[in-house]
């Protein structure tokens, strides 16, 4: 067994990152939480009132944003997460998801119980030609 191994260690080593390429998204999915797609986002703010906090640089912020969104960004974050309130569910979004989901992190970790990442960030926002002020 162990020469077939030492043998055909490029065949091993193909078994085992295939095998890690299946399992990354529920890992990922499980480390970053919980996330909506922008179906589910829309029916969060619309009908329980989410609270969008966008961590994107102020400057990216400006350029354009979910309408209705504050911005805390990722830099500033764990100073002024008290900002963002408790007894609302909050939606964290980013360009993409990178910041958000470390947003969310820290909020669920102190207390937040209903906190989700837009799943594909401001960019699958805007390319669903959804609401976004300018």
């Amino acid at each position: 067994m162990f020469e077939f191994l030492i043998d055909n260690i490029l065949l091993v080593f193909i078994v085992l990152a295939s095998g890690g390429m299946l399992i990354w998204p529920a890992v990922a999915k499980k480390t970053q939480g919980p996330s909506l797609d922008n179906d589910q986002a829309i029916e969060y703010i619309n009908k329980k009132n989410a609270f969008i906090v966008d961590v994107r640089t102020p400057k990216d912020f400006k350029r354009g944003s979910i309408a209705g969104s504050h911005n805390i960004p990722f830099e500033d974050f764990e100073k002024r997460m008290t900002e963002v309130p408790k007894d609302r569910p909050v939606l964290v979004v980013d360009t993409v998801s990178t910041f958000s989901a470390k947003a969310a992190t820290l909020l669920r970790n102190q207390g937040y119980k209903d906190v989700f990442i837009l799943a594909e960030g401001i960019k699958g926002w805007v390319d669903a030609k959804l609401p976004f002020t300018r």
